[in-house]
């Protein structure tokens, strides 16, 4: 199976042009590997490339070795050496080597920056420039989505920094402002292997198609970068249930919030809000988007809350004023405040279908409502306990 493997992929091998598309084509190979199951504790690598590299050796063709030069550049170092000793022992044997061979490894880091919208920073972009005397200078850059926990939800290739910066206006078209700040190289692939790491903790995140296959590109040059930089945790401090309750005395005694004051459903609405900035969001129970407008109201909300369907029914106003009042706290500019407060509604009846779906639930919720359904106390630790060993038994069944 391996010798078909290392003659098809082998095939391409006389397309690229120079290393960058070398290293480009050789990281959509190792992308390829990482497409399907795996042993638990096994990464694609390990699994896959010792016997490639040896069925490209046994393959001993010019093609061969040129795909062995290709994954040299871009495999973690352990199989990248495996795959030189397997490159240079063709080579020996008289095998032209492909023209872009001599300029693998060529690029340096040369600076980095990083993108960020100020009004609700749903996420970040970390850019590193490279320069390359054999090729153009080009900026590896990765797309750090917040609000699904930091991974990365895209990576691209593009021009010069200097080139990026001069498309950059300093307001996006919903006039949120843009910040372009100059980044340390060691914080630049702190921050880029800590966004990896989150997304290999994730299970079927729903990522941008080209994170795969560039993703062998994008580590091996974070590689080049120094390390050492200890990334800041701000944004992971939890409040205090201290710190909470005035959060939700401020919003009752606000403008936006004092309407809703003695209205146990509304304060009910307000303090969940709270809680979940406070346990999931990132940057804390202020930063209201219109993309974390939507994970509230069509997924957390859906997952974790059991309430009668009349409280959901006033979630939507209630939402409103909260979101209103958290734009105000944070000075979000009128018009994207506009489009986060808008969400709100646009999210109304999805919210409304989610909550009431049982396939949308999380098991907690599930084993609550089913709880509830059997007339349980769930305030009564015995009556808890004698329902969880019927409903485990009933699973096992």
């Amino acid at each position: 199976m391996l010798a078909g493997i290392a003659e098809l992929i082998a095939r391409d091998a006389d397309e690229p042009e120079d290393s960058l598309d070398a290293e480009q084509w050789a990281s959509m190979l190792l992308g390829m590997m990482r497409d399907g199951p795996l042993p638990p504790g096994e990464d694609a690598e390990s699994v896959f490339l010792p016997g490639l590299v040896a069925a490209l050796e046994q393959l001993g063709t010019r093609k061969a070795l040129a795909t062995l030069r290709a994954l040299t550049a871009v495999s973690p170092p352990h199989h990248a050496e495996a795959a030189r000793a397997a490159g240079d022992r063709l080579a020996a044997t008289g095998l032209r080597e492909p023209a872009w061979a001599a300029d693998l490894g060529g690029a340096h880091p040369a600076a980095a920056a990083m993108l960020q919208e100020e009004a609700f920073d749903d996420g970040v972009s970390v850019m590193v420039e490279f320069a390359d005397p054999h090729a153009q200078t080009h900026t590896i850059g990765i797309y750090i989505d917040h609000n699904m926990g930091g991974l990365v939800k895209d990576v691209f290739l593009a021009g010069p920094l200097t080139e990026i910066r001069s498309h950059l206006g300093h307001k996006a078209p919903n006039q949120v402002g843009l910040a372009l700040r100059d980044l340390d190289l060691a914080e630049a692939r702190a921050r880029a292997e800590a966004a990896f790491h989150m997304l290999d903790r994730t299970w079927g995140a729903p990522v941008d198609e080209d994170v795969r296959p560039m993703r062998a590109l994008v580590e091996a040059r974070l590689r080049l970068l120094p390390d050492g930089f200890e990334l800041p945790h701000d944004d992971d401090v939890e409040l205090s249930p201290g710190e909470r309750e005035a959060l939700l005395e401020d919003f009752l005694s606000s403008p936006e919030g004092k309407g809703w004051r003695g209205d146990e459903d509304a304060e009910d609405v307000a303090q969940l809000a709270i809680d979940f900035g406070a346990r999931y969001n990132h940057g804390g129970p202020l930063r209201w988007s219109p993309v974390v407008v939507e994970i509230f109201m069509t997924s957390w909300l859906a997952k974790k809350v059991t309430r009668d369907p009349a409280f959901f029914e006033c979630v939507p106003a209630v939402l409103r004023d909260w979101v209103t009042y958290t734009g105000r706290r944070r000075a979000v500019p009128a018009e994207p405040l506009r489009e986060a407060v808008a969400a709100v509604a646009e999210y109304r009846e999805e919210m409304l279908d989610a909550v009431d779906d049982p396939e949308a639930w999380g098991p907690a919720k599930t084993f609550a409502l089913a709880a509830m359904d059997a007339g349980v106390d769930l305030t009564d630790p015995d009556q808890v306990d004698r329902f969880i060993e019927t409903y485990n038994d009933g699973l096992a069944a």
